[in-house]
């Protein structure tokens, strides 16, 4: 069956406690709906066999149907809606080239996803429109700040440059941090079709070596991205500090603004660490006063209860010809955490203003986790020797943080807290944003590639110049309250779609990646436990590999749902989460981009059994609590 069929099936089982099963007894309706594969050349047959983490049948092509696509290529396939097939067939309609090129397997996430990869002419049009109307001169009412020092912090392959920042110390040990963001709601009208497309596409989505924009380049990375030495329209968020990183007061403001330095997060974080470079003093005065700022801002949230998990992110390098050269942990020096506290502070502030003046506007909420969530801490049972707290309120959270915090479980601890915790959503209801600590927060950073944060662009405009400055109850675009909970739902929805491809895109990088280290021992740590084995991320490549319970080595392995963990029969080893250990790549699944491992020594895997506290162990290896 292919995904999509419609089946029509006869309940086999299902009571109250058990999941219904059922068989299928016949094909009701073939699925059209278009196909990823590798092209196959078997017994003479030329077949197509879908990639991805859910296994399919492959597809037969007959000689019209394959389009001159040669063995080894990833194709974009559609079925034939034949029901008599035993093999399906079907028809290529697109060729995305060699399979061991990692940009035809991001071409494939991009066709399995269904995104969208070229802007209709209208859109384009405008916004090559709006981007030969733009004259740097013209204020515009806007305030002029080109002789205030600006600088933007990015990655160093970043192509749009949404904020900047500049840092003004004050009298009394005060400090006015700036947060400078792009206008682009000056070039994009409500309702135009730049805003059209831009609100289909929700969001831009980032794989190694390529970007799918929000916006078209004339915008995204011509007149709305803040490059140095080039003014630039802004809205600009301006909060003074006192000594102890409280906020004293907060103002706004249209203005035009020149980036004096487009600095990288690497150059920034060499810099506050005594490495300068070529940063001019000005700049490097500035940095430093800002690295100041940071640290007192993060210290007081963390007060107030915010929960900051450090997971590495990967970074993947590609060569010219399409080659994935390295893999391993993305930068994460302190002058990420720099931006990451001044944009958090400017979110914080608009959505507290916007709150103030009785305007509903699409938030980004983090309700807090359900109850139930404290059940993955099971998991870090056999990990921390003893029992894991049984809720998951800031405080709890914050202590399990505080005592793992430079131990061998602190990456495993992290990894459990972030399952536990609901995805981050946007909604217009004022939930709050847990992780956060934030009454109000609402996202207005990045407005080149989010749609919410364009939206909130235009209603904080609407509040700067309305009569008075009082502003209108909606936006333009979200005229109602149902209208806003829509949108919030169609942008969480695009922000999942992109979050997956990525993820696909980097799971398949990693896989053509690890073919080439096969045989190779690396140093692995336990991510997840399931009943058919266990996910190790492998070191330093956070690649994430299987081992199969079936090569755990000699012994009869039995899986304690409860715990989430191994247990051998004969031995009393246990495997769990967090346990590090040594791993042999062994295969790579090119259809599955699937990464095979095994104990590096041939197994057992595992340690000498330990329960936590307050666990009794039976002579039979059984478990039960006191």
């Amino acid at each position: 069956m292919l995904d999509g069929d419609r089946v029509a099936a006869r309940l086999t089982r299902g009571t109250r406690r058990d999941a219904p099963e059922a068989e299928i007894v016949r094909l009701v309706a073939r699925s059209t709906r278009p196909l990823v594969g590798i092209v196959l050349r078997e017994r003479g047959a030329w077949l197509v066999r879908p990639v991805g983490r859910d296994a399919r049948p492959p597809l037969r092509v007959d000689e019209a149907g394959r389009a001159g696509a040669r063995a080894g290529e990833l194709v974009v396939v559609v079925p034939n809606d034949a029901l008599d097939d035993r093999v399906p067939h079907g028809r290529i309609v697109e060729r995305l080239g060699d399979a061991v090129d990692a940009r035809t397997h991001i071409r494939a996430v991009i066709r399995r996803h269904e995104l969208p990869d070229t802007f209709p002419p209208g859109a384009r049009q405008a916004a090559e429109r709006a981007a030969a109307a733009f004259d740097p001169n013209a204020l515009d009412g806007r305030t002029d700040l080109r002789e205030l020092l600006v600088i933007t912090i990015d990655p160093p392959d970043a192509r749009d440059f949404d904020d900047a920042i500049s840092i003004e110390s004050l009298a009394g040990g005060r400090t006015r941090l700036g947060v400078h963001i792009a206008d682009v709601a000056h070039f994009v009208p409500s309702g135009g079709a730049l805003d059209r497309e831009a609100r289909r596409r929700g969001t831009s989505v980032y794989f190694p070596g390529l970007v799918l924009p929000m916006l078209p380049e004339a915008l995204s990375a011509g007149v709305c991205s803040l490059q140095p030495g080039q003014p630039r329209y802004a809205r600009s968020v301006f909060i003074t500090y006192d000594s102890q990183a409280r906020v004293a007061e907060t103002r706004f403001a249209r203005t035009l603004i020149c980036s004096a330095a487009r600095l990288t997060y690497e150059a920034a974080s060499a810099a506050l660490e005594g490495t300068a470079g070529n940063i001019a003093p000005p700049v490097l005065g500035l940095l430093r006063e800002a690295a100041t700022l940071a640290r007192r801002i993060r210290q007081r949230r963390l007060r107030d209860g915010m929960i900051s998990l450090a997971l590495p992110e990967v970074r993947i390098e590609l060569d010219e010809r399409g080659r994935v050269t390295a893999a391993g942990p993305a930068d994460a020096s302190f002058s990420h955490t720099l931006i990451e506290m001044f944009m958090v502070e400017a979110n914080e502030a608009v959505s507290r203003r916007l709150t103030q003046a009785g305007l509903t506007h699409l938030r980004r909420i983090h309700p807090p986790p359900a109850p139930e969530e404290a059940e993955h801490l099971r998991a870090l049972a056999p990990l921390l020797g003893r029992r894991p707290p049984i809720a998951l309120d800031r405080a709890t959270i914050q202590d399990l943080l505080t005592a793992t915090r430079g131990r061998p479980e602190e990456s495993a601890v992290h990894y459990i807290l972030l399952r536990s915790l609901p995805q981050a959503t946007y909604d217009p209801g004022r939930v709050g944003h847990f992780a956060l600590a934030s009454r109000d927060y609402c996202h207005f950073t990045s407005p080149i590639r989010r749609y919410p944060d364009l939206t909130v662009h235009r209603l904080l405009d609407s509040l700067l110049t309305g009569p008075a400055g009082r502003g209108r109850r909606h936006a333009d675009d979200a005229a109602t309250d149902l209208e806003l909970a829509a949108l919030g739902r169609e942008t969480s929805a695009a922000e999942r779609r992109a979050q997956q491809a990525a993820r696909e895109a980097q799971a398949a990088l990693l896989a053509l990646f690890m073919k080439s280290r096969l045989g190779e021992v690396c140093a692995g740590l336990i991510t997840g436990v399931t009943s058919f084995g266990v996910f190790v991320q492998i070191r330093p490549y956070l690649a994430e590999g299987l081992i199969r319970v079936g090569d755990f080595g000699p012994d009869e392995w039995r899986y304690d749902r409860e715990h989430a963990l191994f247990v051998g029969r004969r031995s009393g080893r246990q495997v769990f989460v967090g346990q590090p250990v040594r791993v042999l790549v062994a295969a790579v699944d090119e259809f599955r981009n699937e990464i095979i491992l095994l104990p590096a020594d041939g197994g057992p895997i595992g340690v000498a059994g330990r329960g936590p506290r307050g666990v009794i162990r039976t002579r039979r290896g059984r478990r039960k609590s006191r």
